[in-house]
């Protein structure tokens, strides 16, 4: 059952020759042919010509129903109105002014009124740029040195916290001890030892572990992972319990667990971290990024009148473009609307689960707030290490048949991102679409 990986890339090439000149096109003067890292399934990238709704097309005709969603980012669909006119004010008004505007407050207190655990706001260029001056928040506060983060969490792109994102199985080291990996070549030597790793789903290892190192520890980075791994929200409990008693700082990611709902993935777990980092859904599609936490904490990013403390300022950090967008974003997100996506991700999961038992593969299968997977698999994805028991390559072939049959997917554990516009049909179409690839042979 499924074609294979090459009777799929034969289909794909053939529906994207233009894509594929595209391609060709650009590897004499970007590495790799594209402007950015880019994940594809098939031998050349999808390019993209425009975007309506849930909807976005190929540079070849191609009309694809949009399941990616710009990695979370785009929550509204394309071309939202509030959002189109919101970044033209700001347009009209000027690109760059060179000083604070009204938007500043105004995000900053949407974001207050939504978000349990944020009290104050500051705004940087992306999730990967807060992650980095949360770093040195929390050793400043502190004066203790180290990190400690879960194998098989993301918090950016920077030496900091960047290891055992993905490790594999020879270099993650024991279930119970898990080693710190270097993510990237080229990171600064030993700063794995800055950094103390945490298997998910372990309360009772977690606990020893940060019980031993709880004087050197300035933080824990948390990700929820909804809809990603399997993680119990009384697990999340746990950690806000354990950091507490241990006087550890924790600080959220909800780069991408901000989808779970109004509040976050804090909101739904009805925890208050101290610190959070935010990216994605707060730029409303263009690149920004928020550090927000306890006024105690944020108040040490106030150098004014000879205060001292981390400098977190940049040249696009809360551009208007940004903030325009960010704020129309959070205000067209009502409750109407949560309802709404909710409705579908319920109506996809039920439905992705009945066309698995139908075919007679096992699956499991997550979902929350935007974001559903279907992971082949027959048993739970709880942490990274059973994410890589999953049959990947089931898995990428299920993703590349359904690109095939005109929807957009993702890849690894963002492979299906629901937004706004889209309606039952949409959720019907791809249900349809992934029996059918489930029963394709070649």
């Amino acid at each position: 059952m499924v074609k294979s990986k090459e009777a799929l890339q034969a289909v794909y090439a053939e529906r994207t020759p233009k894509s594929r000149m595209q391609w060709e096109r650009g590897k004499p003067v970007m590495p790799g042919g594209v402007i950015k890292s880019a994940y594809w399934f098939a031998p050349h990238p999808t390019y993209m010509d425009r975007g309506d709704g849930c909807y976005i097309w190929d540079i070849d005709g191609n009309k694809y129903v949009d399941f990616t969603n710009h990695h979370t980012a785009t929550i509204l669909g394309h071309n939202h109105p509030a959002v189109m006119e919101a970044i033209q004010k700001e347009l009209e008004r000027g690109m760059a002014l060179s000083g604070p505007t009204t938007l500043e407050a105004e995000i900053a207190e949407e974001l207050i009124e939504r978000i349990p655990g944020v009290e104050k706001v500051r705004y940087t260029n992306s999730a990967t740029e807060s992650a980095i001056h949360i770093a040195r928040m929390v050793r400043t506060i502190t004066g203790k040195p180290k990190l400690a983060k879960f194998e098989g969490a993301y918090h950016g792109s920077h030496d900091a916290l960047e290891f055992s994102t993905a490790p594999s199985i020879d270099q993650a080291g024991p279930e119970d001890a898990p080693n710190t990996v270097p993510a990237q070549p080229g990171m600064i030597p030993n700063a794995e030892d800055s950094v103390i790793m945490l298997p998910y789903n372990q309360p009772e290892t977690v606990d020893l572990i940060l019980r031993e190192h709880k004087d050197e520890l300035a933080a824990v980075f948390f990700d929820g992972k909804p809809a990603m791994m399997d993680i119990p929200v009384e697990f999340s409990q746990f950690i806000r319990d354990i950091t507490d008693e241990l006087g550890i700082l924790l600080v959220y990611d909800e780069t991408v667990s901000f989808m779970a709902g109004p509040g976050g993935y804090q909101g739904e777990a009805e925890i208050k971290p101290d610190l959070s980092m935010f990216g994605k859904i707060v730029g409303g599609g263009l690149p920004g990024g928020a550090i927000g936490g306890k006024s105690e904490y944020m108040d040490l990013l106030d150098i004014s009148e000879g205060n001292e403390g981390p400098f977190v300022s940049g040249t696009f950090s809360g551009n208007s473009m940004t903030l325009a967008a960010g704020l129309a974003t959070l205000r067209a997100l009502t409750p109407d609307i949560y309802a709404h996506i909710d409705g579908l991700r319920q109506r996809a999961h039920i439905g992705l689960e009945n066309a698995a038992e139908r075919v007679g593969i096992p699956f499991h299968i997550l979902s929350a707030g935007t974001m559903i997977n279907a992971y082949p698999s027959s048993t739970p994805v709880r942490d990274h290490r059973s994410y890589l028991n999953i049959d990947s390559d089931m898995f990428e072939r299920i993703l590349l048949g359904l690109t095939n049959k005109g929807n957009y997917m993702g890849r690894g554990h963002m492979s299906m991102v629901l937004s706004a516009p889209m309606e039952n049909s949409d959720v019907d179409r791809l249900i349809n679409a992934f029996e059918e690839v489930l029963n394709d042979q070649d």
